[in-house]
């Protein structure tokens, strides 16, 4: 095993995540990365851990949404279903759920189950943010934490702003020769870049200047 992920490998199990429908996938991926996070550690490579860490809150925030979709028991049944098969009613007459029937499948409990679609309903701009944060390693309490206790004019567009520009960092956009993307572009992905990057480029040089700019 590398001692890091590589940007390749870690922007491909981020996609695999979003694209997967099935939560034993899912989970699969989640202990793959728990798995490189430990070894990480160990190689106090704080780098290939950060990126573990995200990994795995991704998964885990994925497989909360895909069990919110699942249906439940209803009263009735679970009432049911918590009873011990007496006289001519069998065990197999007992009706489960969808819900239930995953927990079963993959061993998760429900109070783990409770918290992956505590954390499935945690705002994208909040859940990316505490993801970027480069002064705490990312967790599940954390995020969670952050929903609970928001901080002060916490502005979701500001937050956009600020994970858009460090993904274009991670992803060492700055790196490459502007006119090699043009040439990866179509005519008209071109054209709305020509006619935008002129207005990003102002905007983003009274951004850096800021209030000395505005003075000036």
């Amino acid at each position: 095993m590398s001692e890091t992920l590589g940007l390749i490998r870690y922007d491909a199990m981020c996609r695999a995540i979003v694209e997967c429908e099935l939560l034993d996938e899912v989970l699969d991926i989640h202990d793959k990365a728990h798995a490189l996070k430990i070894y990480a550690q160990q190689a106090r490579n704080l780098d290939a851990e950060r990126q573990a860490c995200n990994i795995r809150l991704r998964a885990e925030r994925r497989s909360g949404e895909l069990l919110a979709e699942l249906a439940r028991a209803t009263p009735s049944e679970a009432g049911q279903a918590s009873g011990v098969a007496r006289g001519n009613v069998s065990n197999d007459a007992i009706r489960s759920s969808p819900y239930a029937d995953a927990l079963s499948r993959t061993g998760l409990t429900r109070q783990t189950a409770n918290r992956y679609e505590r954390l499935a309903a945690v705002p994208a701009p909040i859940f990316e943010a505490a993801l970027a944060d480069p002064e705490a390693m990312p967790s599940t309490a954390r995020v969670l934490r952050m929903v609970r206790d928001p901080a002060p004019e916490l502005d979701k567009d500001a937050l956009w702003l600020w994970g858009t520009l460090r993904d274009f960092e991670r992803m060492k956009i700055f790196d490459r020769i502007p006119v090699d993307l043009l040439r990866g572009m179509t005519p008209t992905m071109q054209a709305d870049i020509t006619r935008l990057a002129p207005m990003v480029s102002a905007w983003l040089f009274v951004l850096a200047h800021g209030e000395n700019y505005e003075s000036a």
